[in-house]
Formats: C-alpha cells, sequence, structure tokens
C-alpha cells in the first residue's frame, strides 16, 4: 500500500517511541487503514538511532497451539520479509538451537525469563527494543496448560516491561476492536495502557492527497463524497477514469454485502432478518453507539467487515464511506422486491 500523509500519527508515534518506556500502547483501526504501513514508515525515520524493533507480524503463520506460539515468540518460525528488510527491521532477536527449543518445549524453560534477559541485555548496549506485535488477537485461544489464556501471561509480562522496569516500548496492532473492548475494560490493565485510532483518512486530508495526486477540484470533491479516504480504494481510483473507478467499486462493494447476507439467510432466515434491521436502525440514525441488546448482531456485521466498530470511542457505522453508500443502495432494492 503507498504511504501517504500521515504526519499527525506519525509525530506522535515518534514521540511516544522516543519517550521512557512507561505503557503498553494499543494500535487498532479498520482493517487496511495503513496501521503497519504507519509504524513501519515511523520505524525507517528512526533507523541509526537508539530504538531497535522487533516485530512479531502473527498474520503469517496458523497457531494452533503453545509450542507453535513458543517457536514463533523465540523466532524458531519465520524469517525478515522483504519489506521487514527494507525498512531495517528486526522480526527475531532471539537464535534459538533445536536442543534449547525442547526444553522450553517440554516447559524446563520460561521463554518470557528468556526474552526479559534479551531485552535487559539491549538494554545495557544502550538500546531502546520496541516490541511490535501485529494482529496479536491470534493468539487469544492458546492457552497454558489448558487453563490460564497465553495472552494473558503475555500483557502481564508487557507489563513488566513498560511500566514496571521501564526495558522496552511494547506496540500492540490489531483491527479486532472487541479484542480492543475486552482489552480497554481489563482491569488488570487499567492505568498500563493507552489507545491510538488509525483510522482512514479524513475529508480534508482525502481531498489533498488527491489533488496532490493529479485529480481535479471536482474529482476530487467527487471521490471524497462518495469513497471517503480509505487507502486502497484511493489507489484504485488513481490508476483509472475517477467516475468510472468509483462506480466500479461501489458495485463491488455492493455484491460484496449482498452476497455476505445471502450466506447468512441461508444459515438462519431469523439472523438474516436481525441483521437486515439492524442495518436500516443505522443508515436512519448516521452512526450510534452499541446496545447490550445489540451485541451479538453487530459483532457478526463487523466480523463479515460490513459495519466497523470503535469501543474506546463507542462508535457503530459503515465498515468504509463507501459501505454507507453501498448499504442504503442494497436496503433500497430489498425494499423494491
Amino acid at each position: 500500500m503507498k504511504f501517504w500523509d500521515r504526519e499527525k500519527e506519525a509525530i506522535f508515534l515518534r514521540r511516544y517511541i522516543e519517550s521512557e518506556p512507561n505503557a503498553i500502547l494499543f494500535v487498532y483501526g479498520p482493517k487496511s487503514s495503513g496501521k503497519s504501513t504507519l509504524l513501519m514508515h515511523v520505524s525507517k525515520q528512526l533507523r541509526g538511532g537508539s530504538r531497535r524493533f522487533i516485530w512479531y507480524d502473527l498474520r503469517k503463520y496458523a497457531i494452533e497451539n503453545m509450542n507453535d506460539a513458543i517457536s514463533i515468540l523465540l523466532g524458531a518460525k519465520g524469517h525478515p520479509t522483504a519489506l521487514a528488510k527494507l525498512f531495517d527491521i528486526n522480526l527475531f532477536f532471539i537464535t534459538i538451537k533445536p536442543d534449547e527449543m525442547m526444553k522450553f518445549m517440554k516447559k524446563e524453560r520460561d521463554p518470557f525469563v528468556l526474552i526479559e534477559t534479551e531485552l535487559v541485555k539491549l538494554k545495557e548496549k544502550g538500546e531502546t527494543p520496541v516490541i511490535v506485535f501485529d494482529e496479536i488477537q491470534n493468539l487469544k485461544e492458546i492457552y497454558l496448560n489448558g487453563e490460564r489464556r497465553l495472552i494473558d501471561r503475555l500483557f502481564n509480562f508487557f507489563v513488566a516491561v513498560t511500566k514496571v522496569n521501564h526495558l522496552s516500548h511494547v506496540l500492540v496492532m490489531t483491527s479486532d476492536t472487541f479484542f480492543i473492548e475486552e482489552i480497554y475494560q481489563s482491569s488488570a490493565l487499567e492505568n498500563t495502557s493507552r489507545y491510538f485510532l488509525v483510522d482512514f483518512f479524513d475529508d480534508e486530508t482525502t481531498y489533498k492527497i488527491l489533488k496532490d495526486e493529479g485529480l481535479s477540484d471536482e474529482e476530487a470533491r467527487y471521490v471524497v463524497e462518495n469513497v471517503g479516504g480509505v487507502p486502497w480504494m484511493m489507489e484504485q481510483i488513481l490508476n483509472g477514469d475517477v467516475k468510472s473507478m468509483v462506480e466500479e467499486l461501489c458495485v463491488s462493494v455492493k455484491n460484496s454485502i449482498k452476497n455476505k447476507l445471502t450466506v447468512e439467510y441461508k444459515k438462519s432466515e431469523k439472523l438474516y432478518n436481525t441483521e437486515v434491521e439492524f442495518l436500516r436502525r443505522l443508515v436512519e440514525s448516521n452512526g450510534m453507539g452499541l446496545r447490550k441488546e445489540d451485541r451479538e448482531v453487530v459483532e457478526r456485521l463487523v466480523q463479515l467487515e460490513i459495519l466497523y466498530y470503535d469501543p474506546i470511542n463507542d462508535r457503530i457505522t459503515p465498515h468504509t464511506k463507501l459501505h454507507g453508500k453501498a448499504i442504503k443502495k442494497l436496503l433500497e432494492s430489498l425494499d423494491r422486491m
């Protein structure tokens, strides 16, 4: 994805990373809003300084059990990607030999003790590590000894290396906002965490980017009004005739929503009717907060990437501006049937 103007967000992240570690930072936002691209950009800006990025991209792996998770945490699985090499990011900072790895698998050694030891070594060299976990919710179903969740132990570790011992920054990125809600409401993490939203571009920024890319005033305003600042959509629009590309995207999004709801209908007509009714209420309200009685249907529509939920600001909206227009068109077509 092309990197466009994120200077406001970049300034915040640079200042956060250059300060003393004192809290876990949760970077959240819609899928494809540019969270990873932004942080890669910031890491490139800080290259050559005392900050060393350690990146765990948990989207890349099938994580089925504790041993899989340990292998990833200790660097036995995976390798630096081309993008990581480009931005000079260390994905793994520990090298474990196979015979040593078996000790961790057999629970003879604690991986968190080893990681903390390595962080201390980096700190003694004058480096402040920046540990990044991308899509960390992929660990939430992994359990220690079949009882305690690995992710709970992991967050306790994060608190220890940030707020308690100031050894390392920890940035946790996720597009799973119901997971963010769970963390936000956790009393164990109160006063130990901060939350930073990386959303799609606002209208003013979107207009400026499109003008800088060579669109006319009319074309830029048309995209802002009908699509909004979704990076991957903006890239597609810039590769063809503006109005034709917007129309194609709108039809594609509408058909995608229709197909997803059709699948829901085949599963349960009652569930489908509940989802359609909620979409009607959302369109009429132009955005709303989450009510307890709507939680199940909202979770499903968010999972289907039809809606987006921001738990910190208690806001439910269509996944993108274009999704909002497509939902309206779909509901109008249903009314005519």
